[in-house]
């Protein structure tokens, strides 16, 4: 019985997930825009993430604005059409068109904007792991979320991490997976995106199928059907019904699993993608078998063999694994030799197929009563399932390191672009400053005075300048100690767990206490690296699509208690719900900072205000020129405290400055406020002055299509 349901489970990765390894083709579903409803850019982003129509029908959608877009001279519009056109042509085995489409995307990608940028790198993600190459596909694929965050697009963020959440399934990594798919399932609610929930809903069903969760798996497909009967098409979810009939067979109802797919197949049209009709027959043959209609099994199978064998011969092996079992069990016993001989010259070790070829090698040679090649066949078939259960979590390994290495280079790709990003604005100062000497030069009535100015906000530039450089050379050493300390208590952390398995240390008691102990103060040595990276702008978030007024309600006595008693916390909130997207806890942790220090400069006696509200950078006359302009979230906390003096209030960011006695505070408050917003791309404001109060603003970036 462990063997049929270890078969049933890989069948359910054949059908729904195989088909190009984790690239959304467990959806028989498409979400399709109506007529002239949305523009190019939006259908064609649809056309990628969310529909699934015939493969020619997207590749002639994708010509038809690639046409409109090269005589618009669109550039990004260009690359997302080919990168539609390359998903049409991998999802039909095309592979020679689809690398020339991908590739001609890449190359327009490079001028486009973020969102053509995010369909670039997730197609290449796609290609790189399925060819083998797990460490180039992490890169892409992390990038391609990267640039879906930078667009402020939700479709696409939600998107990306059901792509990371595929490719960590692929590679085992099931924890990780179920991480991501819960932040993407998240947005799609918000969004209203019924064809994402539906693939997360399949994807999740096909993970719980595989490790051996049947009821869970269940009840996510019947979530998938949910959402897919409010898609606008009239298509069945084949997908999500062929995932309840694995269900049943693990469940033990192969009889009603069998009928089920019979009902299935029959509605298959002439038009339908070969490869899946003859995985559908597989899971039938399966079914049959189990049920015990072996005249129906066979019949099948063969028909399974026959449509896979010409399109992928790779996914035809365990069809014809299945074969000799069924051939054996109605003693065809000649046939199912024949078919043995010519497999075990056939399939690899490291394919699926060959332990179920084994196996029914096996019984073969009982039937016969050869009991001791039947011995050896059952040695070669735990030898081959070890190694193809080593390959798989060298696989793991692998997609865990390659993860590791393209978040390390997000990172430094996004200091090097803070550094050009600080250098650009250091030059533009540089030649205001010029210019002004200049012109100050033809004033001659004005000149002493205009010498004096331009003096002196010289110095004040080159302050900020060297105060910058000062603060960006700290942020490197102490990013650099930050990460070789995470990775010592790291190291820490993994010991005490294991010692913990340690049957001679988990019978001390007094080892175990000295255990806990040394766990404890890992755990606060990750803590302080956590703030050590925030301020060095180099801790990984973990962006989510944040309400304001909803997040900023349901914290409020968390925040209350930050003040502590005698204090009172009053909340203004904007009427209309904004989003951004931003990591929860980290913004969190931030407002508890500023409220702290509110609580300390009012000495617990006055109330302190917490304002949500949205803002506009306009795009003259910018209040904060670092950012962009467009529509931000300004996030203030304000008190009516002891105020700063322009000398304090000009070092408040410093790293640790401080003006609180040494057992009261680090200096690392405000300066670690400051490095979690200008790494979620806002900007920190503050106004103080003494004896009247001060006020301290993040500026964070309104999600796109949200109210204001």
């Amino acid at each position: 019985m462990h063997r049929s349901q270890s078969r049933t489970r890989l069948l359910a990765v054949t059908l729904l997930g195989a088909s190009s390894s984790f690239l959304f083709a467990a959806a028989a579903h498409a979400e399709l825009p109506a007529d002239g409803a949305k523009d190019d850019r939006q259908q064609l982003l649809e056309l990628m993430v969310i529909g699934n129509p015939p493969a020619d029908t997207v590749a002639g959608t994708a010509r038809e604005v690639l046409a409109r877009a090269q005589r618009s001279g669109d550039v990004s519009l260009q690359s997302l059409a080919r990168g539609v056109e390359c998903h049409a042509r991998y999802r039909d085995a095309d592979t020679a068109s689809a690398k020339l489409a991908c590739a001609e995307m890449s190359r327009l990608a490079a001028g486009a904007d973020d969102l053509a940028v995010f369909a670039a790198e997730r197609m290449k993600g796609t290609i790189a792991l399925e060819g083998g190459q797990p460490v180039l596909a992490m890169q892409s694929i992390m990038d391609s979320y990267a640039a879906a965050a930078r667009s402020n697009n939700a479709m696409a963020i939600a998107a990306a991490l059901l792509t990371l959440g595929s490719a960590a399934q692929f590679a085992g990594a099931n924890g990780d997976a179920v991480d991501y798919y819960d932040r993407a399932l998240s947005i799609a609610m918000q969004i209203n995106a019924h064809g994402l929930r539906f693939k997360i809903a399949n994807n999740l069903g096909v993970l719980l199928l595989e490790t051996g969760d049947p009821a869970g798996a269940r009840a996510q497909f019947e979530a998938a059907i949910e959402a897919a009967g409010k898609l606008p098409t009239g298509q069945p979810p084949r997908a999500a019904l062929y995932g309840l009939a694995m269900t049943d067979i693990d469940s033990g109802d192969a009889i009603a699993a069998a009928a089920r797919l019979r009902s299935l197949i029959d509605e298959f049209s002439s038009t339908e993608d070969a490869v899946r009709r003859g995985e559908a027959q597989l899971l039938l043959a399966r079914a049959e078998f189990v049920a015990g209609d072996h005249a129906q099994a066979e019949s099948a199978a063969r028909a399974a063999i026959a449509l896979l064998r010409p399109q992928r011969p790779v996914r035809a092996y365990p069809a014809q694994a299945l074969l000799v079992e069924i051939l054996v069990a109605v003693r065809k016993l000649d046939e199912a030799e024949r078919q043995v001989q010519t497999l075990l010259k056939e399939i690899p070790e490291e394919a699926r197929g060959r332990v179920e070829l084994l196996e029914a090698h096996e019984h073969l040679l009982l039937a016969r009563g050869r009991y001791q090649d039947a011995y050896r066949a059952a040695v070669e078939a735990r030898r081959i399932r070890g190694q193809q259960s080593t390959a798989r979590s060298s696989r793991t390994l692998a997609f865990m390191r390659a993860r590791a290495t393209a978040e390390e280079r997000s990172r430094e790709l996004m200091s090097l672009r803070e550094q050009q990003a600080n250098a650009a604005r250091d030059a533009q100062q540089a030649r205001t400053v010029r210019n002004l000497s200049l012109s100050l030069l033809l004033v001659t009535l004005l000149g002493a005075a205009a010498l004096a100015y331009t003096t002196s906000a010289r110095r004040r530039l080159e302050a900020e300048v060297e105060r910058r450089r000062n603060v960006s050379a700290l942020g490197n050493v102490t990013g650099g100690v930050a990460h070789d300390f995470n990775n010592l208590m790291t190291i820490v952390r993994q010991s005490m767990a294991l010692l913990r398995r340690d049957a001679r240390v988990a019978s001390s008691g007094s080892a175990l206490s000295l255990i806990d102990e040394a766990d404890g103060a890992a755990v606060l040595g990750g803590q302080i690296t956590t703030q050590l990276l925030t301020f060095a702008r180099q801790q990984p978030g973990k962006p989510e699509v944040v309400p304001v007024r909803r997040y900023f309600a349901e914290r409020q006595t968390l925040f209350e208690r930050a003040l502590g008693d005698g204090m009172r916390l009053r909340l203004e909130l904007p009427a209309d719900d904004c989003s951004i997207v931003i990591d929860p806890a980290q913004l969190a942790t931030a407002v508890i900072n500023l409220l702290t220090n509110a609580r300390d400069a009012t000495a617990g006696r006055s109330d302190v205000v917490l304002r949500a509200e949205t803002v506009i950078n306009e795009l003259r006359n910018r209040r904060w020129p670092e950012l962009a302009p467009g529509k931000y979230v300004a996030i203030s906390v304000i008190d009516q405290g002891s105020g700063m003096s322009e000398d304090v209030l000009r070092q408040a960011t410093t790293p640790f400055f401080t003006t609180k006695d040494l057992d009261r505070g680090t200096g690392l408050g405000l300066s670690t406020v400051h490095g979690f917003v200008a790494q979620a791309g806002g900007a920190l404001e503050i106004e103080s002055k003494p004896g009247v109060g001060t006020s301290v603003r993040l500026v964070l970036p309104q999600l796109a299509g949200t109210a204001d």
